[in-house]
Protein backbone atom coordinates (compact mmCIF):
# COMPACT_ATOMS: atom_id res chain seq x y z
CA UNK A 1 0.00 0.00 0.00
CA UNK A 2 2.67 2.42 0.55
CA UNK A 3 4.41 1.93 -2.50
CA UNK A 4 1.22 2.78 -4.16
CA UNK A 5 0.75 5.43 -2.13
CA UNK A 6 4.38 6.89 -3.54
CA UNK A 7 3.49 5.95 -6.94
CA UNK A 8 0.55 8.05 -6.85
CA UNK A 9 2.21 10.94 -5.41
CA UNK A 10 4.66 10.90 -8.11
CA UNK A 11 2.23 10.86 -11.11
CA UNK A 12 0.26 13.86 -9.25
CA UNK A 13 3.25 15.49 -9.14
CA UNK A 14 4.12 14.79 -12.77
CA UNK A 15 0.40 15.85 -13.54
CA UNK A 16 0.91 19.40 -11.60
CA UNK A 17 4.03 19.79 -13.88
CA UNK A 18 2.67 19.02 -17.13
CA UNK A 19 -0.73 21.33 -16.69
CA UNK A 20 1.92 24.07 -16.13
CA UNK A 21 4.02 23.39 -19.20
CA UNK A 22 0.54 23.42 -21.31
CA UNK A 23 -0.27 26.72 -19.72
CA UNK A 24 0.48 29.59 -22.88
CA UNK A 25 3.46 31.59 -22.53
CA UNK A 26 2.82 35.73 -23.91
CA UNK A 27 -0.80 35.34 -24.49
CA UNK A 28 -2.00 38.33 -25.98
CA UNK A 29 -5.58 39.60 -24.91
CA UNK A 30 -7.67 41.29 -27.04
CA UNK A 31 -8.19 45.14 -26.10
CA UNK A 32 -11.48 46.07 -24.44
CA UNK A 33 -13.10 48.53 -27.03
CA UNK A 34 -16.45 50.72 -26.19
CA UNK A 35 -18.61 52.48 -28.41
CA UNK A 36 -20.87 55.05 -26.82
CA UNK A 37 -23.84 55.87 -27.24
CA UNK A 38 -24.43 51.83 -28.33
CA UNK A 39 -28.01 52.38 -29.88
CA UNK A 40 -28.77 52.53 -33.29
CA UNK A 41 -29.09 56.23 -34.29
CA UNK A 42 -31.34 58.29 -36.70
CA UNK A 43 -29.72 60.76 -39.10
CA UNK A 44 -30.86 62.64 -42.07
CA UNK A 45 -28.46 63.58 -45.10
CA UNK A 46 -25.83 65.80 -44.54
CA UNK A 47 -26.73 65.34 -40.97
CA UNK A 48 -23.24 64.87 -38.80
CA UNK A 49 -22.75 61.66 -36.20
CA UNK A 50 -20.47 61.77 -33.31
CA UNK A 51 -19.19 58.73 -31.04
CA UNK A 52 -17.01 58.52 -28.44
CA UNK A 53 -14.44 55.95 -28.47
CA UNK A 54 -12.61 54.73 -25.87
CA UNK A 55 -10.19 51.66 -26.08
CA UNK A 56 -7.32 49.94 -23.50
CA UNK A 57 -4.98 47.33 -23.77
CA UNK A 58 -2.95 45.29 -21.66
CA UNK A 59 -0.03 45.54 -24.27
CA UNK A 60 0.60 48.11 -26.68
CA UNK A 61 -2.04 49.68 -28.91
CA UNK A 62 -1.39 49.85 -32.35
CA UNK A 63 -4.57 51.26 -34.05
CA UNK A 64 -8.55 52.03 -34.36
CA UNK A 65 -9.78 51.79 -37.63
CA UNK A 66 -13.01 53.13 -38.81
CA UNK A 67 -15.57 52.39 -41.84
CA UNK A 68 -18.55 53.00 -42.84
CA UNK A 69 -20.78 51.44 -45.56
CA UNK A 70 -24.23 51.21 -46.78
CA UNK A 71 -24.79 47.61 -48.35
CA UNK A 72 -21.62 47.31 -50.13
CA UNK A 73 -20.59 50.67 -50.96
CA UNK A 74 -17.93 52.09 -48.62
CA UNK A 75 -18.71 55.48 -47.87
CA UNK A 76 -15.94 56.74 -45.20
CA UNK A 77 -12.04 54.85 -43.92
CA UNK A 78 -9.69 56.55 -41.31
CA UNK A 79 -7.87 55.50 -38.34
CA UNK A 80 -6.14 56.57 -35.45
CA UNK A 81 -2.31 55.57 -35.37
CA UNK A 82 -0.85 55.68 -31.56
CA UNK A 83 2.38 55.75 -30.60
CA UNK A 84 4.42 53.28 -28.89
CA UNK A 85 3.56 52.41 -24.58
CA UNK A 86 -0.08 53.68 -25.57
CA UNK A 87 -2.32 51.67 -23.19
CA UNK A 88 -5.72 53.68 -23.48
CA UNK A 89 -7.45 56.08 -25.33
CA UNK A 90 -10.51 58.37 -25.66
CA UNK A 91 -11.49 60.37 -28.81
CA UNK A 92 -14.77 61.63 -30.79
CA UNK A 93 -15.52 60.36 -34.23
CA UNK A 94 -17.65 62.12 -36.19
CA UNK A 95 -18.73 61.61 -39.82
CA UNK A 96 -21.56 63.36 -41.84
CA UNK A 97 -24.22 60.92 -43.58
CA UNK A 98 -24.00 61.54 -47.33
CA UNK A 99 -26.25 63.83 -48.86
CA UNK A 100 -27.48 60.98 -51.53
CA UNK A 101 -28.47 58.70 -48.92
CA UNK A 102 -31.93 57.49 -49.04
CA UNK A 103 -34.60 57.39 -46.07
CA UNK A 104 -34.16 53.36 -45.01
CA UNK A 105 -30.51 53.01 -45.37
CA UNK A 106 -28.65 51.63 -43.12
CA UNK A 107 -24.60 52.88 -42.46
CA UNK A 108 -23.19 49.99 -40.89
CA UNK A 109 -19.99 52.01 -38.95
CA UNK A 110 -17.29 49.25 -37.51
CA UNK A 111 -14.59 50.22 -35.02
CA UNK A 112 -11.60 47.90 -34.93
CA UNK A 113 -9.28 47.90 -32.15
CA UNK A 114 -5.92 46.55 -32.46
CA UNK A 115 -2.78 45.98 -30.13
CA UNK A 116 -0.08 43.73 -30.66
CA UNK A 117 -1.62 40.27 -31.51
CA UNK A 118 -4.82 41.06 -31.20
CA UNK A 119 -8.42 42.78 -33.02
CA UNK A 120 -11.91 43.68 -31.54
CA UNK A 121 -14.32 44.85 -33.35
CA UNK A 122 -17.48 47.05 -32.39
CA UNK A 123 -20.22 47.55 -35.02
CA UNK A 124 -22.44 50.80 -34.64
CA UNK A 125 -25.64 51.39 -37.17
CA UNK A 126 -27.04 54.55 -38.59
CA UNK A 127 -30.87 54.34 -39.89
CA UNK A 128 -30.92 57.49 -42.71
CA UNK A 129 -33.95 59.18 -42.07
CA UNK A 130 -35.36 62.11 -44.43
CA UNK A 131 -34.20 64.86 -44.34
CA UNK A 132 -35.42 68.41 -44.01
CA UNK A 133 -36.47 70.79 -46.74
CA UNK A 134 -36.63 74.29 -47.64
CA UNK A 135 -39.70 75.59 -49.81
CA UNK A 136 -39.42 78.95 -51.71
CA UNK A 137 -42.42 80.06 -54.14
CA UNK A 138 -43.27 82.59 -56.26
CA UNK A 139 -39.82 82.84 -57.29
CA UNK A 140 -39.90 84.81 -60.54
CA UNK A 141 -36.95 84.45 -63.02
CA UNK A 142 -37.11 86.77 -66.20
CA UNK A 143 -36.00 86.18 -69.60
CA UNK A 144 -32.22 86.37 -70.16
CA UNK A 145 -32.55 88.58 -72.77
CA UNK A 146 -34.22 90.95 -70.46
CA UNK A 147 -31.02 93.06 -69.35
CA UNK A 148 -32.55 94.18 -66.42
CA UNK A 149 -34.07 91.12 -65.14
CA UNK A 150 -33.21 88.26 -62.75
CA UNK A 151 -32.40 85.17 -64.86
CA UNK A 152 -29.75 83.70 -62.42
CA UNK A 153 -30.54 81.57 -59.73
CA UNK A 154 -28.91 79.94 -56.48
CA UNK A 155 -31.32 77.24 -55.24
CA UNK A 156 -30.33 76.41 -51.48
CA UNK A 157 -29.73 79.81 -50.93
CA UNK A 158 -33.11 81.18 -52.62
CA UNK A 159 -31.21 83.93 -54.22
CA UNK A 160 -32.14 86.01 -57.61
CA UNK A 161 -29.82 87.33 -59.21
CA UNK A 162 -29.11 89.67 -62.17
CA UNK A 163 -26.05 89.06 -64.80
CA UNK A 164 -23.94 91.76 -62.65
CA UNK A 165 -24.63 90.09 -59.52
CA UNK A 166 -24.09 86.75 -61.23
CA UNK A 167 -20.83 87.96 -62.69
CA UNK A 168 -19.64 89.09 -59.56
CA UNK A 169 -20.52 85.47 -57.81
CA UNK A 170 -20.67 82.74 -60.32
CA UNK A 171 -20.16 79.76 -57.92
CA UNK A 172 -23.66 80.53 -56.66
CA UNK A 173 -25.26 79.91 -59.89
CA UNK A 174 -27.18 76.97 -60.19
CA UNK A 175 -29.89 77.47 -62.94
CA UNK A 176 -30.60 80.06 -65.48
CA UNK A 177 -33.96 81.12 -67.56
CA UNK A 178 -34.03 81.70 -71.12
CA UNK A 179 -36.86 81.81 -74.04
CA UNK A 180 -35.66 80.31 -76.96
CA UNK A 181 -37.38 80.13 -80.57
CA UNK A 182 -37.39 76.60 -80.51
CA UNK A 183 -37.37 75.39 -77.24
CA UNK A 184 -39.04 78.39 -75.71
CA UNK A 185 -39.17 78.23 -72.04
CA UNK A 186 -36.22 76.69 -70.91
CA UNK A 187 -34.53 76.63 -67.43
CA UNK A 188 -30.26 75.41 -67.69
CA UNK A 189 -27.36 75.08 -66.08
CA UNK A 190 -25.23 77.42 -66.69
CA UNK A 191 -22.95 74.65 -68.54
CA UNK A 192 -25.50 74.13 -71.12
CA UNK A 193 -24.90 74.51 -74.59
CA UNK A 194 -27.94 76.23 -75.79
CA UNK A 195 -27.88 79.07 -73.47
CA UNK A 196 -24.71 79.92 -75.25
CA UNK A 197 -26.79 81.37 -78.22
CA UNK A 198 -27.55 84.58 -76.03
CA UNK A 199 -25.08 87.38 -76.30
CA UNK A 200 -25.49 90.91 -74.59
CA UNK A 201 -25.34 94.37 -76.05
CA UNK A 202 -21.70 94.41 -77.00
CA UNK A 203 -22.30 90.67 -79.00
CA UNK A 204 -20.32 88.58 -75.57
CA UNK A 205 -21.67 85.34 -75.37
CA UNK A 206 -23.53 86.22 -72.01
CA UNK A 207 -23.10 82.23 -69.80
CA UNK A 208 -19.19 83.23 -70.74
CA UNK A 209 -19.04 86.07 -68.58
CA UNK A 210 -19.57 83.78 -65.86
CA UNK A 211 -15.76 82.48 -64.65
CA UNK A 212 -17.02 79.32 -63.27
CA UNK A 213 -19.61 77.71 -64.32
CA UNK A 214 -21.71 75.22 -62.11
CA UNK A 215 -22.96 71.36 -63.41
CA UNK A 216 -25.71 71.40 -62.33
CA UNK A 217 -28.05 68.36 -63.70
CA UNK A 218 -31.59 68.28 -63.83
CA UNK A 219 -34.55 66.40 -65.94
CA UNK A 220 -38.25 66.44 -65.92
CA UNK A 221 -40.31 64.21 -63.51
CA UNK A 222 -43.51 63.18 -63.51
CA UNK A 223 -45.66 63.94 -60.55
CA UNK A 224 -48.92 65.59 -60.27
CA UNK A 225 -49.69 69.01 -58.76
CA UNK A 226 -50.70 67.12 -55.13
CA UNK A 227 -48.08 65.10 -54.95
CA UNK A 228 -45.83 67.81 -55.62
CA UNK A 229 -47.64 70.72 -52.76
CA UNK A 230 -47.47 66.97 -50.25
CA UNK A 231 -43.79 66.82 -50.60
CA UNK A 232 -42.47 67.62 -46.67
CA UNK A 233 -39.53 66.25 -46.70
CA UNK A 234 -36.65 65.13 -49.02
CA UNK A 235 -37.46 61.33 -49.06
CA UNK A 236 -39.74 62.29 -52.60
CA UNK A 237 -36.62 64.33 -53.76
CA UNK A 238 -34.47 61.80 -53.51
CA UNK A 239 -36.96 58.50 -54.38
CA UNK A 240 -37.69 60.53 -57.65
CA UNK A 241 -33.89 61.82 -58.53
CA UNK A 242 -34.16 60.29 -62.60
CA UNK A 243 -31.39 58.18 -63.98
CA UNK A 244 -31.11 60.11 -66.76
CA UNK A 245 -30.46 64.02 -66.61
CA UNK A 246 -29.49 66.91 -68.61
CA UNK A 247 -28.01 70.54 -68.37
CA UNK A 248 -31.53 71.80 -69.07
CA UNK A 249 -35.77 71.31 -69.17
CA UNK A 250 -37.19 72.86 -72.07
CA UNK A 251 -40.56 73.62 -73.37
CA UNK A 252 -41.68 73.91 -69.75
CA UNK A 253 -45.48 74.33 -69.35
CA UNK A 254 -47.30 75.71 -65.83
CA UNK A 255 -47.65 72.74 -63.49
CA UNK A 256 -44.59 70.64 -64.72
CA UNK A 257 -42.28 69.43 -62.48
CA UNK A 258 -38.46 68.72 -62.40
CA UNK A 259 -35.96 67.71 -60.37
CA UNK A 260 -32.31 69.14 -60.19
CA UNK A 261 -29.41 68.35 -58.47
CA UNK A 262 -26.28 71.45 -57.94
CA UNK A 263 -22.80 71.02 -57.78
CA UNK A 264 -22.67 70.33 -54.03
CA UNK A 265 -25.14 67.09 -54.00
CA UNK A 266 -28.46 69.33 -52.77
CA UNK A 267 -31.23 68.03 -54.41
CA UNK A 268 -34.44 69.75 -55.16
CA UNK A 269 -38.00 69.64 -57.01
CA UNK A 270 -38.91 72.40 -58.99
CA UNK A 271 -42.62 72.80 -59.91
CA UNK A 272 -43.64 75.78 -62.97
CA UNK A 273 -46.52 78.05 -61.53
CA UNK A 274 -46.45 80.53 -64.46
CA UNK A 275 -45.15 81.23 -67.75
CA UNK A 276 -45.59 84.72 -69.17
CA UNK A 277 -44.30 86.79 -72.58
CA UNK A 278 -42.22 85.40 -75.09
CA UNK A 279 -38.28 85.72 -75.97
CA UNK A 280 -37.45 89.23 -74.47
CA UNK A 281 -40.32 89.77 -71.98
CA UNK A 282 -40.68 86.33 -70.89
CA UNK A 283 -40.80 85.85 -67.07
CA UNK A 284 -41.57 81.96 -65.22
CA UNK A 285 -42.62 81.70 -61.61
CA UNK A 286 -41.27 78.83 -59.87
CA UNK A 287 -42.03 76.87 -56.50
CA UNK A 288 -38.56 75.25 -54.96
CA UNK A 289 -38.53 72.38 -52.24
CA UNK A 290 -34.69 71.77 -51.50
CA UNK A 291 -32.61 69.73 -48.96
CA UNK A 292 -31.51 71.88 -46.12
Amino acid sequence: MKKLSLLTAVLAIAGIFLLQSCDPVGTVTPPLLAVNPTGELTAGPGDEVNYEVIVTSETDLQKVEISGKIGEVLIMSTDTIFEAGVLSATFNFTFEVPATANAGDIINVDFTAFNEGETTVVTRNVTVEAGEIATYTAVIMSDLENPVGSSFYAIPTNELMTLNQAIATPEKVDIIYYYGATNQAVICSPMDEGVKAFTDLQGRVIVDRLTTKNDTRMATVDMTTTEFAAVSNDGPIVANKPAVTSTAVTKLEKDNVFHVQTVSGKQALVMVKNIVGTQGTSMITIEVKVQI
